[in-house]
C-alpha cells in the first residue's frame, strides 16, 4: 500500500529527472502540497511570484532563454485562470511549460465551495494535453497511474513541436500534512527524438520544382537565434534568383539579405507595375511576420507556389499561396537543392531597390526632430537605443509601437531580438523580459511604451530582478500607435478610448518596486541619458518622454518619404 501523497511526492523527482530544475509557484493553501514537494526536491530551483499573470509570463521567459521546460504551480480557482494569457503566449510561441494546478476534489466543484470552478482541460485550444492525476495514491495501481501521467505530460511539453500541457491535482483536506518522508523510485518513460526527412522521391520533385523558377523569396518568421539558419539564409540569398527576407525577430542576418521589409515593400506598394518583384516560389520558415507590407504585397499577387518548413501549425495559409508542407529542418532539406543552376536578375532587381530605401531611410533620420516644446519622438528614442546599445545586448520589445519602430531599422547582428508575437499582447512583455534575464544573466534591453509598462508593471514585483535588466520605457501618454493606423476624424469623439491618456507616476511606481530611476525629455540629453542607463550598475528604468503628434507626424512622414519616386 502507498501514502496516500506518494505520487504528489513523486512529482518533483520525475520533473528532476527529464532536467526540469526550475518551478515558479505562485503562493496559495490548496497547492501547500505541491509546494512543499517542490521546495524539498534538492535538484530544484524553486521561484515565488505572487501575482498568477506574471508568474507565468516569467516563467515563459526562462523557457525561451533555454529551450527547456519550466514547472508552474498555483493554487486553485481563479489563480488557474491568471494563468491563461502566457499559457496562451506560450502555445503559440512552442515553449514548454508544464502547468500544475491545484484543484478540489471533484465532489466539491460547483457546490458553492471556496476557491472553486471547473479546471479540467481548462486552458483548452492552449495547451497540447490536459492530464488530471489521481485524487489519492493508496494503491500501487493509483501511483503508477499518477508517475505515467507526470511522466507522459513532460514527454508531450518536450516533444516537436513543443508547448504546454496541463496537470490537475485534486487535493482533498486536510491539506498541511507532512509528505512521505521517502520517494518510491517512480518509473521514468522517456520518448525517444526523431528526425524527419523526405524522402529521395520527395527530394526529387523539390529539386525539379526548384529549378523551374527563376523567381524565389525565402521569408523567415520570428526564430531565436540558430547559427545553422543563420548560414543557410547567406547561402540562399547569395543565389541569383533568390530574394532573403528576415525582420528583427528572426535573428538572421548577412549582406545579401533584406532586414527591413515593412520599409521596401510600403515602396513597392506604392508602385503600379510591381509584378517584376513577385516570386514565382515562396519559401516560409518559421512562425508569424510583423509586416503588413509584405502581407499586402503576396495576397494582391498569384503565386505558383509556395513550400512551409518548421511551422508548428502547418495549415497557415497568411499569403493565401500554400501549396506543399515540408517536413523536417528547413536547413537541411533546402541545403539539397541545386545551387548555382538558375539563371536570373531577381535577386539583382530587389537589390537595387532595397538600395534606395536605405538612402530615403538614412535621409529622412538625417535630419533631427524635435515638437515645439522640445520632446522627442519614439523614432529619436529607438534610433539613439539601436546605435548606443553594447554589443551581445539582448533586446525584448514591447507588443504595438515599441516592436513596430524597430522593425524600420537595420537589426543589429550582435543582438538577440524577442517579442511575445505569439499572441501579440502587451499583458506581459515586461515579466517575460524579467523571466528571460534572470535565466540568462546576460546584459538585457526591455524597450516599451507606457501602457505596456503600467499594464504589467507586477512584473516588478519579484526577488529576481536582475541588474542586468535594463528598462527603456517611452511615454507619450497613451495608445499612439491608434494615431498611426486608425482615421483621426473617425475616431475624434471616442479617441480617449483608443490612446488612453494616464496620470501615472512612472518614477514612483518604479521606486516603489526598488529600482533606479533615470528620465529624458529633452533631444540633446537623449545620447547621454542612454550611455549612463548602460553605465549603471543596477535594474534601472529610463523614462523618455516622446510628443505624440510628433510621433504620428514622423511614422506616416517616413512612409510618404519612403514612396518618394526614384531619388
Amino acid at each position: 500500500m502507498s501514502h496516500f501523497r506518494q505520487g504528489i511526492k513523486n512529482i518533483p523527482e520525475i520533473c528532476a529527472r527529464y532536467a526540469v530544475n526550475k518551478v515558479v509557484i505562485a503562493p496559495g493553501s490548496r497547492n501547500a502540497p505541491l509546494i512543499f514537494a517542490f521546495t524539498a526536491q534538492l535538484e530544484m530551483e524553486c521561484l515565488s511570484i505572487t501575482d498568477e499573470r506574471s508568474a507565468a509570463y516569467f516563467a515563459l521567459g526562462i523557457a525561451l532563454q533555454s529551450g527547456e521546460a519550466v514547472a508552474l504551480v498555483c493554487t486553485s480557482g481563479t489563480a488557474v485562470l491568471n494563468f491563461a494569457p502566457a499559457i496562451a503566449e506560450a502555445y503559440y510561441q512552442n515553449l514548454p511549460l508544464l502547468v500544475f494546478t491545484a484543484d478540489r476534489p471533484a465532489e466539491m466543484i460547483d457546490q458553492a465551495d471556496g476557491q472553486t470552478l471547473q479546471q479540467t482541460n481548462i486552458y483548452g485550444n492552449y495547451i497540447k494535453a490536459s492530464f488530471d492525476l489521481p485524487l489519492e495514491t493508496l494503491t500501487n495501481i493509483d501511483l503508477q497511474f499518477c508517475d505515467r501521467q507526470v511522466s507522459q505530460a513532460i514527454n508531450t511539453a518536450v516533444l516537436y513541436p513543443k508547448g504546454p500541457v496541463q496537470i490537475n491535482v485534486p487535493l482533498r483536506e486536510p491539506i498541511y500534512t507532512a509528505l512521505p518522508e521517502t520517494h518510491s523510485n517512480p518509473k521514468i518513460i522517456k520518448t525517444i527524438d526523431t528526425k524527419t526527412f523526405p524522402t529521395n522521391e520527395s527530394i526529387k520533385m523539390l529539386k525539379e520544382v526548384w529549378t523551374s523558377y527563376k523567381r524565389k523569396m525565402v521569408v523567415i518568421g520570428v526564430f531565436s537565434k540558430n547559427d545553422e539558419l543563420n548560414q543557410l539564409a547567406n547561402l540562399l540569398a547569395s543565389e541569383p534568383e533568390m530574394v532573403v527576407l528576415c525582420e528583427n525577430l528572426s535573428n538572421v542576418s548577412g549582406e545579401n539579405i533584406i532586414s527591413q521589409p515593412e520599409s521596401l515593400f510600403a515602396r513597392l506598394n506604392s508602385v503600379e507595375s510591381n509584378d517584376i518583384f513577385a516570386p514565382e516560389l515562396l519559401i516560409t520558415i518559421g512562425q508569424s511576420v510583423i509586416c503588413k507590407q509584405l502581407k499586402i504585397f503576396l495576397r494582391n499577387h498569384k503565386l505558383v507556389d509556395q513550400w512551409q518548413f518548421e511551422s508548428s501549425l502547418p495549415f497557415i495559409d497568411t499569403y493565401k499561396s500554400l501549396t506543399t508542407i515540408v517536413p523536417g529542418s528547413a536547413s537541411e532539406i533546402l541545403k539539397e537543392m541545386p545551387f548555382g543552376k538558375t539563371e536570373s536578375n531577381f535577386s539583382e532587381t530587389y537589390k537595387r531597390e532595397f538600395e534606395i530605401v536605405q538612402q530615403l531611410h538614412d535621409s529622412f533620420l538625417s535630419t533631427p526632430k524635435s515638437s515645439d516644446s522640445g520632446l522627442l519622438s519614439d523614432m529619436n528614442a529607438v534610433s539613439a537605443l539601436l546605435e548606443l546599445m553594447p554589443k551581445n545586448t539582448i533586446l525584448h520589445l514591447a507588443n504595438s509601437t515599441s516592436v513596430r519602430w524597430t522593425q524600420l531599422f537595420p537589426m543589429r547582428p550582435d543582438v538577440k531580438y524577442f517579442c511575445n508575437r505569439g499572441t501579440s499582447g502587451i499583458d506581459g512583455s515586461l515579466s517575460t523580459a524579467a523571466g528571460f534575464a534572470f535565466a540568462s544573466k546576460q546584459p538585457t534591453v526591455f524597450l516599451t511604451g507606457d501602457l505596456s509598462f503600467i499594464y504589467d508593471s507586477n512584473g516588478l514585483w519579484n526577488n529576481y530582478i536582475g541588474d542586468n535588466l535594463k528598462i527603456v520605457l517611452m511615454n507619450n501618454n497613451g495608445g499612439n500607435i491608434f494615431s498611426f493606423i486608425g482615421d483621426k476624424d473617425l475616431m475624434k469623439d471616442s479617441f480617449d478610448f483608443f490612446t488612453t491618456p494616464h496620470h501615472v507616476n512612472i518614477k514612483s511606481m518604479v521606486e516603489a518596486y526598488g529600482l533606479n530611476y533615470m528620465v529624458c525629455d529633452k533631444t540633446e540629453l537623449l545620447d547621454d541619458c542612454i550611455i549612463n542607463l548602460f553605465q549603471s550598475d543596477k535594474a534601472t528604468v529610463l523614462e523618455i518622454f516622446t510628443d505624440s503628434d510628433l510621433n504620428t507626424e514622423n511614422y506616416k512622414g517616413y512612409f510618404k518619404n519612403i514612396k518618394t519616386p526614384n531619388p
